[in-house]
């Protein structure tokens, strides 16, 4: 495909405070008028101290966090979505169909297996169920996880095993953007050369990847640029 490095994501101005009401209401402010565009194709790596609000901005742009002002917009189909502002289905919808989100943890479902978790959000867009099912075979198999595993609930498993089949799970579909709170931090260095490999795959079909690493090693392979989130400062 080619790739034409239109932006897929704009936050404007955007403002963030936590309010701790068991502490008199006492305010945080996580971050103040943040601006941040990220075109297709980019991998941009989020940067900053533990506290600088890193995972709190992509929650952000999930649409799990309000913000206290600014606009969160993200391209959807040929429509832009405000994410501080849409509706829950329309966030639901840009969810399913434009952006995938793999956090640092694994939402385990009781009596569901590996290889259905994965497949879900292909079955869910209507890819038959078969066809879903080898694909998160793939997946699964490409991320190590044994195969003897794939027909249990991942609640009993290794924190690595866990986390491969989060992974596996959001990069089933080939979503426009992807964002990615620390996906190699419970892997060994094997595991961690793949995913690598899957997030540049990721770009170069033109995906837009907003991505927390704190393996630098991982930052400098996959990053198209730093984003320095309290300074707000870009290098390449």
């Amino acid at each position: 495909m080619t790739i034409t490095n239109k932006p897929m994501i704009i936050a404007e101005d955007i403002c963030k405070n936590f309010v701790l009401h068991n502490q008199g209401g006492q305010k945080i402010q996580v971050f103040n008028n943040l601006n941040l565009t990220v075109n297709e194709g980019e991998c941009v790596v989020l940067h900053g101290p533990s506290g600088a609000g890193k995972s709190t901005l992509m929650r952000a742009l999930y649409g799990n966090y309000l913000i206290g002002s600014g606009s969160i917009k993200v391209l959807h189909g040929h429509d832009w979505v405000d994410m501080s502002r849409a509706q829950p289905q329309q966030i639901l919808a840009v969810r399913k169909y434009t952006m995938g989100y793999v956090s640092q943890f694994l939402r385990a479902i009781p009596r569901v297996s590996a290889l259905d978790i994965v497949a879900e959000p292909l079955i869910t867009l209507g890819q038959d169920e078969k066809l879903a099912r080898v694909r998160a075979g793939d997946l699964l198999a490409r991320l190590r996880v044994p195969q003897n595993l794939w027909s249990l609930p991942p609640a009993t498993f290794s924190g690595g095993e866990q986390q491969r089949v989060n992974i596996a799970r959001g990069f089933a579909v080939d979503f426009p953007i992807l964002l990615l709170d620390e996906p190699t931090a419970s892997l060994d260095a094997q595991n961690r050369k793949t995913v690598t490999d899957m997030i540049m795959e990721a770009t170069q079909r033109g995906a837009a990847i907003i991505g927390i690493f704190h393996d630098e090693d991982v930052r400098t392979q996959v990053g198209t640029r730093l984003y320095d989130i309290k300074t707000q400062e870009q290098a390449a």
